[in-house]
């Protein structure tokens, strides 16, 4: 159903944004365990550019902008999308993309702390390996 209402490209879009973001957050990871505390840095400060580029600048003014503003005509009157169809669904899809959007704010927020941490202790240590209650060691 999605392929044939073409929601795909969204899709692939969506992905693509995503995927870009994350080879930094990897690298950064990986210079991280093995202990490269200027390598971690720079992936760290690419990491946060790319956030910024692609998940706080493209994907809310330009892939979300354009479903608000170009899929009535795309989908309706250029496909074969019933006008019906359009309104009882994309008000559910709005709200996904929105969400998103917001988890995306949420998570550089976590980003900005963890540099904030970086910067004022020097410690490098992956927040994200470390349970309630677990002592950090710092690097």
């Amino acid at each position: 159903l999605s392929s044939y209402y073409r929601f795909t490209r969204i899709g692939s879009m969506i992905f693509m944004v995503h995927d870009l973001s994350d080879v930094p957050i990897d690298m950064s990871k990986l210079a991280n365990f093995v202990k490269w505390k200027t390598t971690t840095i720079v992936c760290f400060v690419t990491m946060v550019l790319m956030w910024i580029v692609t998940r706080l600048v493209i994907f809310p003014f330009v892939i979300c902008g354009s479903v608000l503003t170009e899929s009535y005509q795309f989908l309706v009157e250029k496909g074969k999308m019933d006008p019906a169809l359009h309104e009882a669904y994309f008000a559910f899809f709005y709200f996904l993309l929105g969400s998103l959007v917001l988890l995306h704010i949420t998570w550089f927020i976590i980003l900005l702390r963890i540099g904030w941490t970086l910067v004022s202790k020097g410690e490098t240590h992956d927040y994200s390996e470390h349970k309630n209650g677990e002592k950090q060691k710092s690097s």
